[in-house]
């Protein structure tokens, strides 16, 4: 499998992670949310998340560390997830905006790479996740005053609800695009 399939791929993936997103974030309401209010402090479920988005940060940090601390690079993702998993609060809130942030950095990366059509609404609509990633990772309970407001606000559910379905669509057109022209 080459970029063009990879990236290809994770458009189409990513643009049905962010339909279901849409779905979670419109059912929100007060009497779920006792059930989605710990999310951001599952460590189980952040842990294997942590440990993906570290391995996905290797072949980043490779050209920029010392030599001697090349063999390393994949131990130190077990250990730090494994410390991560001890002493770290929220979590899974610090997780997910890492993964936001990394998201981003990938797709506005990918879409210079292979002339990604409407790319300037598509690196907005990354844009906007990344920071979100960033509020996220800086300040975890944010995550969890997130899915409050989503179940009290309708106004803030209706926003997610058409940034989240907005995206998901954009990026599974760009993905069928780019897979008949590919």
């Amino acid at each position: 499998m080459n970029a063009y399939q990879i990236y290809t791929t994770a458009l189409i993936a990513c643009g049905l992670a962010s339909l279901l997103l849409a779905f979670w974030a419109g059912r929100m309401n007060l009497a779920r949310l006792p059930e989605w209010e710990s999310l951001p402090r599952n460590k189980n479920i952040a842990v294997i998340l942590v440990f993906l988005c570290l391995l996905w940060c290797v072949p980043q940090a490779k050209p920029i560390v010392w030599d001697w601390l090349l063999p390393w690079l994949y131990p130190l993702v077990v250990i730090f997830s494994v410390l991560g998993f001890m002493f770290l609060d929220y979590l899974f809130s610090r997780a997910i905006g890492g993964f936001f942030i990394l998201l981003t950095y990938y797709f506005v990366h990918e879409a210079f790479t292979f002339h990604t059509p409407l790319i300037a609404l598509f690196a907005i609509m990354c844009w906007a996740l990344g920071i979100m990633g960033l509020f996220f990772s800086g300040k975890p309970h944010l995550f969890r005053d997130f899915i409050r407001k989503l179940a009290k606000s309708s106004r803030i559910r209706y926003t997610a609800v058409a940034y989240f379905a907005g995206f998901g669509v954009l990026c599974l057109t760009l993905g069928i695009i780019h897979a008949f022209r590919g």
